[in-house]
Protein backbone atom coordinates (compact mmCIF):
# COMPACT_ATOMS: atom_id res chain seq x y z
CA UNK A 1 0.00 0.00 0.00
CA UNK A 2 1.28 3.50 -0.89
CA UNK A 3 1.04 5.45 2.34
CA UNK A 4 1.21 9.23 2.69
CA UNK A 5 4.79 10.38 3.24
CA UNK A 6 6.48 13.41 4.78
CA UNK A 7 6.97 15.88 1.93
CA UNK A 8 8.10 19.00 3.75
CA UNK A 9 9.31 20.01 7.23
CA UNK A 10 9.56 23.65 8.33
CA UNK A 11 11.20 23.94 11.73
CA UNK A 12 13.22 27.19 11.78
CA UNK A 13 11.29 30.29 10.71
CA UNK A 14 13.05 33.64 10.51
CA UNK A 15 12.54 35.21 13.95
CA UNK A 16 10.10 33.55 16.33
CA UNK A 17 9.15 30.01 15.21
CA UNK A 18 5.88 29.96 17.18
CA UNK A 19 2.88 29.37 14.93
CA UNK A 20 4.95 29.07 11.75
CA UNK A 21 6.26 25.49 11.95
CA UNK A 22 4.61 22.75 9.89
CA UNK A 23 4.95 19.22 8.54
CA UNK A 24 3.35 18.49 5.16
CA UNK A 25 2.19 15.00 4.18
CA UNK A 26 1.83 13.93 0.53
CA UNK A 27 -0.38 11.08 -0.68
CA UNK A 28 1.45 9.44 -3.63
CA UNK A 29 -1.62 7.30 -4.35
CA UNK A 30 -4.69 8.32 -6.33
CA UNK A 31 -6.80 6.78 -3.55
CA UNK A 32 -7.85 8.88 -0.52
CA UNK A 33 -6.35 7.76 2.78
CA UNK A 34 -7.65 8.08 6.34
CA UNK A 35 -5.17 9.47 8.87
CA UNK A 36 -7.01 8.22 11.94
CA UNK A 37 -4.52 6.92 14.51
CA UNK A 38 -1.46 8.24 12.66
CA UNK A 39 1.06 9.73 15.09
CA UNK A 40 3.49 12.56 14.37
CA UNK A 41 6.44 12.59 16.76
CA UNK A 42 9.38 14.96 17.22
CA UNK A 43 12.80 13.50 17.97
CA UNK A 44 15.61 15.02 20.05
CA UNK A 45 18.79 13.70 18.47
CA UNK A 46 20.96 14.40 21.51
CA UNK A 47 20.29 10.93 22.98
CA UNK A 48 18.52 7.68 22.01
CA UNK A 49 14.79 7.19 22.49
CA UNK A 50 13.80 10.82 22.86
CA UNK A 51 10.57 10.94 20.88
CA UNK A 52 7.66 13.20 21.84
CA UNK A 53 4.11 12.99 20.48
CA UNK A 54 3.03 16.16 18.67
CA UNK A 55 -0.19 15.11 16.89
CA UNK A 56 -2.54 12.14 16.48
CA UNK A 57 -4.93 11.82 13.53
CA UNK A 58 -8.65 11.69 14.26
CA UNK A 59 -11.58 10.23 12.34
CA UNK A 60 -12.05 13.65 10.74
CA UNK A 61 -8.52 13.69 9.28
CA UNK A 62 -7.95 12.30 5.80
CA UNK A 63 -5.85 13.07 2.76
CA UNK A 64 -7.21 13.13 -0.79
CA UNK A 65 -5.76 11.04 -3.58
CA UNK A 66 -2.55 12.76 -4.79
CA UNK A 67 -3.34 15.42 -2.16
CA UNK A 68 -1.50 17.07 0.70
CA UNK A 69 -2.27 17.45 4.40
CA UNK A 70 -0.51 20.07 6.51
CA UNK A 71 0.00 19.75 10.27
CA UNK A 72 1.14 23.10 11.61
CA UNK A 73 0.83 26.24 13.67
CA UNK A 74 -1.86 28.90 13.69
CA UNK A 75 0.14 31.31 11.49
CA UNK A 76 0.68 28.87 8.62
CA UNK A 77 -0.98 29.96 5.37
CA UNK A 78 -3.10 28.54 3.88
CA UNK A 79 -4.52 27.31 7.22
CA UNK A 80 -3.33 23.76 7.98
CA UNK A 81 -5.54 20.68 7.99
CA UNK A 82 -4.59 20.18 11.65
CA UNK A 83 -3.58 23.14 13.80
CA UNK A 84 -1.07 22.25 16.49
CA UNK A 85 2.00 23.74 18.19
CA UNK A 86 4.82 21.52 16.94
CA UNK A 87 7.78 23.07 18.81
CA UNK A 88 10.32 21.37 16.56
CA UNK A 89 14.01 21.63 17.38
CA UNK A 90 16.30 23.45 14.94
CA UNK A 91 18.68 20.52 14.55
CA UNK A 92 20.19 18.04 14.66
CA UNK A 93 16.77 16.44 15.19
CA UNK A 94 13.99 14.50 13.44
CA UNK A 95 10.28 13.96 12.86
CA UNK A 96 8.63 10.54 12.64
CA UNK A 97 5.32 9.18 11.36
CA UNK A 98 4.04 6.12 13.24
CA UNK A 99 1.09 4.28 11.68
CA UNK A 100 -1.35 2.22 13.76
CA UNK A 101 0.13 -1.00 12.35
CA UNK A 102 3.63 0.02 13.51
CA UNK A 103 5.06 1.14 10.15
CA UNK A 104 7.24 4.24 10.58
CA UNK A 105 8.85 6.91 8.44
CA UNK A 106 11.69 9.06 9.80
CA UNK A 107 13.09 12.34 8.46
CA UNK A 108 16.28 13.48 10.22
CA UNK A 109 18.34 16.62 9.67
CA UNK A 110 21.72 17.83 10.82
CA UNK A 111 24.62 15.77 12.17
CA UNK A 112 22.97 12.86 13.98
CA UNK A 113 24.81 10.15 15.92
CA UNK A 114 21.91 7.72 16.42
CA UNK A 115 20.46 5.84 13.44
CA UNK A 116 16.90 5.83 14.83
CA UNK A 117 16.69 9.53 13.91
CA UNK A 118 17.22 9.24 10.13
CA UNK A 119 16.72 7.04 7.09
CA UNK A 120 19.79 6.27 4.99
CA UNK A 121 21.70 9.45 5.83
CA UNK A 122 20.30 12.58 7.50
CA UNK A 123 19.42 15.59 5.38
CA UNK A 124 21.56 18.70 5.63
CA UNK A 125 20.22 21.22 8.15
CA UNK A 126 18.16 23.93 6.43
CA UNK A 127 19.05 27.61 7.03
CA UNK A 128 16.65 29.83 8.96
CA UNK A 129 13.60 30.70 6.86
CA UNK A 130 13.98 27.62 4.62
CA UNK A 131 12.25 24.25 4.92
CA UNK A 132 13.37 20.71 4.16
CA UNK A 133 11.43 19.49 1.13
CA UNK A 134 11.45 16.49 -1.18
CA UNK A 135 13.00 17.78 -4.41
CA UNK A 136 11.87 16.67 -6.94
CA UNK A 137 8.48 16.82 -5.29
CA UNK A 138 7.92 13.05 -4.93
CA UNK A 139 11.54 11.96 -4.59
CA UNK A 140 11.76 8.70 -2.60
CA UNK A 141 15.26 7.24 -2.87
CA UNK A 142 15.35 5.77 0.63
CA UNK A 143 17.69 8.37 2.14
CA UNK A 144 16.86 11.68 3.79
CA UNK A 145 20.07 13.15 2.37
CA UNK A 146 19.06 12.26 -1.20
CA UNK A 147 15.36 13.11 -0.95
CA UNK A 148 15.35 16.36 1.07
CA UNK A 149 17.02 19.70 0.51
CA UNK A 150 16.55 23.29 1.64
CA UNK A 151 13.73 25.01 -0.23
CA UNK A 152 11.33 27.95 0.20
CA UNK A 153 8.35 26.88 2.38
CA UNK A 154 5.32 25.83 0.30
CA UNK A 155 2.69 24.37 2.67
CA UNK A 156 -0.07 22.60 0.74
CA UNK A 157 1.65 23.13 -2.62
CA UNK A 158 4.12 21.37 -4.86
CA UNK A 159 7.71 21.57 -3.65
CA UNK A 160 9.87 23.65 -5.98
CA UNK A 161 7.72 23.36 -9.05
CA UNK A 162 9.19 24.38 -12.39
CA UNK A 163 7.17 27.61 -12.47
CA UNK A 164 5.84 29.36 -9.37
CA UNK A 165 5.62 32.99 -8.31
CA UNK A 166 4.91 34.35 -4.84
CA UNK A 167 3.69 37.73 -3.63
CA UNK A 168 6.02 38.13 -0.65
CA UNK A 169 3.88 38.44 2.52
CA UNK A 170 4.09 41.80 4.26
CA UNK A 171 5.86 43.53 1.37
CA UNK A 172 2.91 45.71 0.32
CA UNK A 173 3.13 49.42 1.17
CA UNK A 174 1.07 52.44 0.11
CA UNK A 175 2.67 55.88 -0.22
CA UNK A 176 1.25 58.07 1.09
CA UNK A 177 -0.21 55.66 3.60
CA UNK A 178 -3.35 57.81 3.93
CA UNK A 179 -3.96 59.53 0.56
CA UNK A 180 -6.06 62.64 0.14
CA UNK A 181 -9.49 62.07 -1.49
CA UNK A 182 -9.44 62.08 -5.29
CA UNK A 183 -5.64 61.82 -5.26
CA UNK A 184 -3.65 58.78 -6.27
CA UNK A 185 -1.09 56.75 -4.35
CA UNK A 186 1.86 54.53 -5.14
CA UNK A 187 1.60 50.85 -4.19
CA UNK A 188 4.85 48.92 -3.91
CA UNK A 189 5.63 45.30 -3.13
CA UNK A 190 7.90 42.39 -4.00
CA UNK A 191 7.39 39.17 -5.92
CA UNK A 192 9.62 36.10 -5.78
CA UNK A 193 10.36 33.30 -8.22
CA UNK A 194 9.74 30.15 -6.15
CA UNK A 195 10.13 27.76 -9.07
CA UNK A 196 13.11 26.00 -10.60
CA UNK A 197 13.05 27.92 -13.91
CA UNK A 198 13.73 31.61 -14.57
CA UNK A 199 10.77 33.87 -15.31
CA UNK A 200 10.87 36.32 -18.20
CA UNK A 201 9.93 39.99 -18.01
CA UNK A 202 6.16 40.47 -18.17
CA UNK A 203 5.27 36.89 -17.15
CA UNK A 204 4.01 38.03 -13.74
CA UNK A 205 1.08 40.43 -13.61
CA UNK A 206 -0.31 42.15 -10.53
CA UNK A 207 -3.93 43.22 -10.07
CA UNK A 208 -5.40 45.48 -7.40
CA UNK A 209 -9.00 45.51 -6.20
CA UNK A 210 -10.49 48.02 -3.79
CA UNK A 211 -13.29 46.56 -1.66
CA UNK A 212 -15.66 47.74 1.05
CA UNK A 213 -18.59 46.00 2.74
CA UNK A 214 -20.83 46.21 -0.31
CA UNK A 215 -18.71 46.32 -3.47
CA UNK A 216 -15.34 45.72 -5.07
CA UNK A 217 -13.72 47.29 -8.12
CA UNK A 218 -10.45 46.71 -9.94
CA UNK A 219 -8.23 49.79 -9.79
CA UNK A 220 -5.10 48.61 -11.62
CA UNK A 221 -3.56 45.76 -13.60
CA UNK A 222 0.16 45.82 -14.23
CA UNK A 223 2.73 43.50 -15.83
CA UNK A 224 5.99 43.39 -13.87
CA UNK A 225 8.73 44.32 -16.35
CA UNK A 226 11.57 42.46 -14.60
CA UNK A 227 13.03 39.04 -15.41
CA UNK A 228 13.50 37.02 -12.20
CA UNK A 229 15.97 34.17 -11.78
CA UNK A 230 15.01 31.09 -9.75
CA UNK A 231 15.11 31.90 -6.05
CA UNK A 232 15.36 35.66 -6.63
CA UNK A 233 12.82 38.45 -6.11
CA UNK A 234 11.95 41.77 -7.72
CA UNK A 235 10.21 44.94 -6.57
CA UNK A 236 7.22 46.45 -8.32
CA UNK A 237 5.39 49.76 -8.03
CA UNK A 238 1.99 50.78 -9.39
CA UNK A 239 0.17 54.12 -9.44
CA UNK A 240 -3.43 53.69 -8.32
CA UNK A 241 -5.07 56.72 -9.89
CA UNK A 242 -7.59 58.93 -8.00
CA UNK A 243 -9.16 57.28 -4.93
CA UNK A 244 -12.54 58.03 -3.40
CA UNK A 245 -12.66 58.85 0.33
CA UNK A 246 -13.37 56.13 2.87
CA UNK A 247 -12.11 53.02 4.63
CA UNK A 248 -11.46 49.99 2.40
CA UNK A 249 -9.42 46.86 1.80
CA UNK A 250 -6.89 46.91 -1.03
CA UNK A 251 -6.58 43.33 -2.30
CA UNK A 252 -3.55 42.53 -4.42
CA UNK A 253 -3.11 39.32 -6.42
CA UNK A 254 -0.39 38.22 -8.81
CA UNK A 255 -0.76 35.81 -11.73
CA UNK A 256 1.92 33.85 -13.56
CA UNK A 257 1.37 33.32 -17.26
CA UNK A 258 0.30 29.71 -17.76
CA UNK A 259 0.33 29.02 -14.01
CA UNK A 260 -2.48 27.89 -11.73
CA UNK A 261 -3.63 30.08 -8.80
CA UNK A 262 -1.71 29.34 -5.59
CA UNK A 263 -2.19 30.17 -1.93
CA UNK A 264 0.87 32.45 -1.89
CA UNK A 265 -0.26 34.74 -4.71
CA UNK A 266 -2.24 37.34 -2.76
CA UNK A 267 -2.11 39.78 0.13
CA UNK A 268 -4.08 42.83 1.29
CA UNK A 269 -3.81 46.19 3.01
CA UNK A 270 -6.36 48.03 5.12
CA UNK A 271 -6.35 51.59 3.78
CA UNK A 272 -8.10 54.88 4.45
CA UNK A 273 -8.44 57.69 1.94
CA UNK A 274 -8.89 61.02 3.70
CA UNK A 275 -8.94 61.92 7.38
CA UNK A 276 -9.67 59.33 10.05
CA UNK A 277 -12.14 59.81 12.90
CA UNK A 278 -9.50 60.44 15.59
CA UNK A 279 -7.05 63.37 15.26
CA UNK A 280 -3.83 64.08 17.16
CA UNK A 281 -3.93 67.58 18.70
CA UNK A 282 -1.03 67.72 21.20
CA UNK A 283 2.19 65.72 21.70
CA UNK A 284 4.30 65.69 24.86
CA UNK A 285 7.43 63.85 23.73
CA UNK A 286 9.97 65.09 26.34
CA UNK A 287 8.16 65.67 29.66
CA UNK A 288 9.97 67.55 32.38
CA UNK A 289 7.64 67.28 35.36
CA UNK A 290 7.42 63.52 35.91
CA UNK A 291 4.10 63.14 34.09
CA UNK A 292 5.43 60.83 31.37
CA UNK A 293 4.86 61.18 27.65
CA UNK A 294 1.31 61.74 26.43
CA UNK A 295 -0.67 62.38 23.27
CA UNK A 296 -3.92 64.33 23.13
CA UNK A 297 -6.51 63.23 20.55
CA UNK A 298 -9.82 64.66 19.36
CA UNK A 299 -12.94 62.95 18.02
CA UNK A 300 -13.62 64.63 14.68
CA UNK A 301 -16.33 62.14 13.73
CA UNK A 302 -20.07 62.78 13.97
CA UNK A 303 -20.54 59.78 16.30
CA UNK A 304 -19.02 58.83 19.69
CA UNK A 305 -15.79 56.80 19.49
CA UNK A 306 -14.51 53.93 21.61
CA UNK A 307 -10.88 54.85 22.36
CA UNK A 308 -10.13 51.19 23.17
CA UNK A 309 -10.73 50.47 19.47
CA UNK A 310 -7.61 52.39 18.42
CA UNK A 311 -3.88 51.67 18.57
CA UNK A 312 -0.97 54.08 19.14
CA UNK A 313 2.62 53.72 17.99
CA UNK A 314 5.66 55.69 16.94
CA UNK A 315 7.03 55.22 13.44
CA UNK A 316 8.64 51.88 14.25
CA UNK A 317 7.11 50.23 17.33
CA UNK A 318 4.34 47.73 17.80
CA UNK A 319 0.93 49.23 18.41
CA UNK A 320 -0.04 49.99 22.01
CA UNK A 321 -3.55 49.30 23.29
CA UNK A 322 -5.45 51.93 25.36
CA UNK A 323 -7.05 50.89 28.66
CA UNK A 324 -8.15 52.46 31.93
CA UNK A 325 -10.45 55.19 30.62
CA UNK A 326 -14.19 54.73 30.38
CA UNK A 327 -17.10 55.60 28.14
CA UNK A 328 -17.23 56.66 24.51
CA UNK A 329 -15.58 59.91 23.44
CA UNK A 330 -18.21 62.41 22.32
CA UNK A 331 -17.85 64.27 19.00
CA UNK A 332 -15.41 67.23 19.22
CA UNK A 333 -14.19 65.99 22.63
CA UNK A 334 -10.58 65.42 23.70
CA UNK A 335 -8.91 62.37 25.28
CA UNK A 336 -5.38 61.62 26.48
CA UNK A 337 -3.27 58.58 25.61
CA UNK A 338 -0.68 58.31 28.38
CA UNK A 339 2.59 56.51 28.99
CA UNK A 340 1.85 56.64 32.75
CA UNK A 341 -1.82 57.33 33.50
CA UNK A 342 -1.36 57.60 37.26
CA UNK A 343 1.54 60.06 36.96
CA UNK A 344 -0.35 62.21 34.47
CA UNK A 345 -3.46 62.36 36.66
CA UNK A 346 -1.27 63.23 39.64
CA UNK A 347 0.51 66.06 37.80
CA UNK A 348 -2.72 67.52 36.38
CA UNK A 349 -5.16 66.97 39.23
CA UNK A 350 -8.17 68.47 37.47
CA UNK A 351 -8.22 66.10 34.49
CA UNK A 352 -11.32 64.04 33.73
CA UNK A 353 -9.96 60.55 34.50
CA UNK A 354 -12.57 58.89 32.27
CA UNK A 355 -10.85 60.47 29.28
CA UNK A 356 -7.30 59.49 30.27
CA UNK A 357 -6.14 56.15 28.86
CA UNK A 358 -3.02 54.13 29.65
CA UNK A 359 -1.37 52.75 26.50
CA UNK A 360 0.70 49.55 26.63
CA UNK A 361 3.22 49.03 25.21
CA UNK A 362 4.10 52.73 24.99
CA UNK A 363 5.69 54.09 21.81
CA UNK A 364 8.77 55.83 23.42
CA UNK A 365 8.75 59.03 21.35
CA UNK A 366 12.14 60.42 20.27
CA UNK A 367 13.40 63.78 21.59
CA UNK A 368 15.91 64.65 18.85
CA UNK A 369 15.80 64.85 15.08
CA UNK A 370 17.37 62.38 12.68
CA UNK A 371 19.21 63.29 9.47
CA UNK A 372 15.90 64.03 7.73
CA UNK A 373 14.93 66.68 10.28
CA UNK A 374 12.22 64.48 11.84
CA UNK A 375 12.36 63.22 15.42
CA UNK A 376 9.56 60.64 15.23
CA UNK A 377 5.93 60.17 14.24
CA UNK A 378 2.76 59.60 16.23
CA UNK A 379 0.68 56.95 14.46
CA UNK A 380 -2.96 56.07 15.15
CA UNK A 381 -4.65 53.00 13.68
CA UNK A 382 -7.91 51.25 14.22
CA UNK A 383 -7.75 47.80 15.80
CA UNK A 384 -8.02 46.12 12.37
CA UNK A 385 -4.93 48.02 11.15
CA UNK A 386 -6.74 50.73 9.18
CA UNK A 387 -4.70 53.97 9.25
CA UNK A 388 -6.34 56.84 11.13
CA UNK A 389 -3.68 59.55 11.61
CA UNK A 390 0.07 59.93 11.17
CA UNK A 391 1.86 63.02 12.52
CA UNK A 392 5.63 63.31 11.93
CA UNK A 393 7.15 65.93 14.21
CA UNK A 394 10.41 67.85 14.58
CA UNK A 395 12.00 68.47 17.98
CA UNK A 396 13.92 71.49 16.68
CA UNK A 397 13.26 74.63 18.70
CA UNK A 398 10.96 72.91 21.21
CA UNK A 399 12.07 73.61 24.81
CA UNK A 400 12.39 70.62 27.12
CA UNK A 401 9.12 69.93 28.91
CA UNK A 402 6.99 71.91 26.45
CA UNK A 403 4.56 69.88 24.28
CA UNK A 404 3.82 70.46 20.62
CA UNK A 405 0.25 71.53 19.87
CA UNK A 406 -1.77 71.87 16.68
CA UNK A 407 -2.56 75.56 16.48
CA UNK A 408 -3.94 77.43 13.48
CA UNK A 409 -3.20 74.41 11.28
CA UNK A 410 0.50 74.15 12.27
CA UNK A 411 2.46 72.19 14.88
CA UNK A 412 4.03 74.66 17.32
CA UNK A 413 5.42 74.60 20.88
CA UNK A 414 2.61 75.06 23.38
CA UNK A 415 2.14 78.55 24.77
CA UNK A 416 1.49 76.97 28.17
CA UNK A 417 4.74 75.71 29.80
CA UNK A 418 3.30 72.24 30.54
CA UNK A 419 0.79 72.17 27.69
CA UNK A 420 -2.99 72.17 27.82
CA UNK A 421 -4.08 68.51 28.25
CA UNK A 422 -7.84 68.05 27.68
CA UNK A 423 -8.15 71.77 26.87
CA UNK A 424 -7.79 73.89 23.72
CA UNK A 425 -4.53 75.80 23.10
CA UNK A 426 -3.94 78.82 25.28
CA UNK A 427 -5.16 82.07 23.71
CA UNK A 428 -2.88 85.02 24.45
CA UNK A 429 -4.16 88.56 24.88
CA UNK A 430 -2.63 91.29 22.67
CA UNK A 431 0.35 93.26 24.03
CA UNK A 432 0.80 97.02 23.93
CA UNK A 433 4.58 96.64 23.53
CA UNK A 434 6.99 94.23 21.86
CA UNK A 435 8.21 92.73 25.16
CA UNK A 436 6.88 92.64 28.71
CA UNK A 437 7.99 91.09 31.99
CA UNK A 438 5.61 90.79 34.93
CA UNK A 439 6.18 91.32 37.77
CA UNK A 440 9.31 93.47 37.59
CA UNK A 441 10.02 93.10 41.31
CA UNK A 442 10.67 89.52 42.46
CA UNK A 443 11.64 87.90 45.73
CA UNK A 444 14.99 86.14 45.86
CA UNK A 445 14.91 82.36 45.72
CA UNK A 446 11.33 81.75 44.62
CA UNK A 447 10.12 84.54 42.37
CA UNK A 448 8.61 83.58 39.00
CA UNK A 449 8.19 86.06 36.16
CA UNK A 450 6.09 85.79 33.04
CA UNK A 451 7.88 86.87 29.87
CA UNK A 452 5.64 87.95 26.99
CA UNK A 453 6.42 89.06 23.45
CA UNK A 454 4.59 90.25 20.35
CA UNK A 455 6.63 90.24 17.14
CA UNK A 456 6.03 91.85 13.73
CA UNK A 457 6.56 88.51 11.90
CA UNK A 458 4.42 85.40 11.67
CA UNK A 459 7.24 83.09 12.84
CA UNK A 460 10.60 83.76 14.52
CA UNK A 461 13.50 82.26 16.45
CA UNK A 462 13.38 83.67 19.98
CA UNK A 463 15.78 83.58 22.95
CA UNK A 464 15.72 85.48 26.26
CA UNK A 465 18.86 86.22 28.29
CA UNK A 466 19.48 87.88 31.67
CA UNK A 467 22.39 90.28 32.39
CA UNK A 468 23.71 91.93 35.52
CA UNK A 469 24.64 95.65 35.68
CA UNK A 470 28.21 94.84 34.61
CA UNK A 471 26.85 93.48 31.32
CA UNK A 472 27.61 89.85 32.11
CA UNK A 473 25.13 87.21 31.05
CA UNK A 474 24.02 85.40 34.19
CA UNK A 475 21.09 83.32 32.96
CA UNK A 476 19.36 82.09 29.83
CA UNK A 477 15.67 82.43 30.61
CA UNK A 478 14.61 80.88 27.29
CA UNK A 479 16.93 78.89 24.99
CA UNK A 480 16.56 79.75 21.32
CA UNK A 481 13.22 78.33 20.22
CA UNK A 482 10.77 78.48 17.36
CA UNK A 483 7.92 80.87 18.17
CA UNK A 484 4.76 82.34 16.76
CA UNK A 485 4.38 86.13 16.67
CA UNK A 486 2.75 86.10 20.10
CA UNK A 487 4.34 84.02 22.83
CA UNK A 488 4.86 83.67 26.57
CA UNK A 489 7.14 81.77 28.92
CA UNK A 490 7.50 81.51 32.71
CA UNK A 491 10.94 81.88 34.28
CA UNK A 492 12.17 81.42 37.87
CA UNK A 493 14.85 83.71 39.39
CA UNK A 494 15.99 80.90 41.67
CA UNK A 495 19.76 81.08 42.21
CA UNK A 496 20.19 84.79 41.45
CA UNK A 497 21.20 87.11 44.32
CA UNK A 498 19.28 90.32 45.08
CA UNK A 499 20.04 93.21 42.77
CA UNK A 500 19.10 95.00 39.58
CA UNK A 501 19.13 93.07 36.29
CA UNK A 502 18.32 93.45 32.62
CA UNK A 503 16.33 90.85 30.64
CA UNK A 504 16.81 90.91 26.86
CA UNK A 505 14.61 89.42 24.15
CA UNK A 506 16.48 88.46 20.95
CA UNK A 507 14.30 87.60 17.93
CA UNK A 508 15.07 86.77 14.28
CA UNK A 509 12.43 86.48 11.59
CA UNK A 510 11.99 82.94 10.25
CA UNK A 511 12.48 84.27 6.71
CA UNK A 512 14.67 87.18 5.68
CA UNK A 513 17.33 88.96 7.75
CA UNK A 514 15.14 91.00 10.08
CA UNK A 515 15.92 90.93 13.79
CA UNK A 516 15.08 92.88 16.93
CA UNK A 517 16.23 93.24 20.52
CA UNK A 518 13.99 94.41 23.36
CA UNK A 519 14.96 94.83 27.02
CA UNK A 520 13.33 95.31 30.41
CA UNK A 521 14.83 95.99 33.82
CA UNK A 522 13.80 94.13 36.96
CA UNK A 523 14.85 93.89 40.59
CA UNK A 524 15.31 90.92 42.92
CA UNK A 525 14.70 91.83 46.55
CA UNK A 526 15.12 90.12 49.90
CA UNK A 527 17.94 88.02 51.25
CA UNK A 528 19.44 85.27 49.12
CA UNK A 529 18.42 81.84 50.44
Amino acid sequence: MDRPIVAEVFYDATGDDTGHEFVELLNPSATPCSLVGLRLEAGDGAAPGRWTLRWTGTAADSIAGSGRFVIGGSLVLPPPGATVTLDLQNGPDAVRLVWPDGVTEVVGYGTLAYTEYFCGEPAADAPSGQCLARVPDRSNQGSNALDFRASPPSPGRENLSEREAELIPGSLALEPEQPEPEHGARLSGRVANRGASPLSAGEISVKGTLADDSSASEIFSHAIPAAIAAGESAAFAVETGPLAPGKRTLRVQIALAGGAPAGNDRDSLRIRVGAGPLAVTEIQFHPGAGEGEWVEVKNRDALPLDIAGFRLSDRGASHGVPAGGSGALAPDSLALLAQDRAALLSRFAGLDSARVWQVKPWAALNNSNDSTGIADAVVLREADGTPCERVPYSASGVPSGVPLELREGEWRPSRAPLGTPLAPPLTLAPLATRFEMTPRRLRAGAGVARLKWSLPWERARVSIEVYDLAGRRVRRALPESDSAARGESDWSVEGLPPGLYLVALLARAETGNQALRETAAFRIVGAAP
